[in-house]
């Protein structure tokens, strides 16, 4: 069958004549610089619509370009372009999930250094942020969000009512003594029925 007066050839035919590319004995050139410039124009363009719409760490945009398919190299100058300009700041972003975390999900320190970990920052980083957390600080947070908490498992039996009490606080990333003090308190705390 002929497709606009291109010849007809069969596979055999062309399996026949053809010996394979000239250079395969010859190594991969190099990527043209004005490719990579370009490459790298494009990773930072998609580095910056990521971030408009949620933050993201460093770790977590190296992900997404390379699930892209950009290359290591690319990827890198990219990111550190972004570092050099101010967009990407690790730090900052640490600082701020952690006051996310604090503030809007009330979580304990183990929580927040597993999200930390999870959203790919540095152990220096992290370790340097949860020095930051006082102990009384996240006692008095565990206190106040367990005590709704509290209140309205006030039907259940005493002992299902701790565990469930405890059980909560440990999700939600606070110490073993952390919450063994809070149900110390609220144990002590008269409820609203007696009262």
């Amino acid at each position: 069958m002929r497709w606009f007066g291109l010849p007809n050839f069969n596979n055999s035919e062309i399996d026949k004549n053809w010996d394979g590319p000239e250079y395969s004995d010859r190594p991969l050139p190099r990527m043209d610089k004005t490719l990579v410039e370009e490459q790298t124009k494009q990773a930072i363009i998609t580095c910056l619509r990521l971030l408009a719409a949620s933050p993201k760490s460093g770790q977590e945009l190296k992900k997404k370009l390379a699930g892209k398919g950009f290359a290591d190299e690319i990827v890198d100058q990219a990111l550190e372009q972004l570092r050099t300009q101010g967009i990407l700041d690790d730090t900052l972003y640490a600082k701020d999930l952690v006051t996310r975390l604090t503030l809007g999900k009330s979580a304990g320190r183990h929580k927040i250094a597993f999200e930390l970990k999870r959203h790919g920052i540095s152990k220096k980083i992290t370790d340097e942020l949860l020095e930051t957390l006082s102990n009384e600080d996240e006692t008095e947070r565990a206190l106040e969000h367990s005590r709704l908490k509290w209140s309205g498992w006030s039907k259940l039996d005493p002992q299902k009512r701790k565990k469930r009490l405890y059980d909560f606080l440990i999700r939600k990333g606070y110490d073993f003594q952390i919450a063994q003090d809070v149900l110390q308190k609220l144990s002590k705390e008269p409820s609203i029925d007696e009262i």
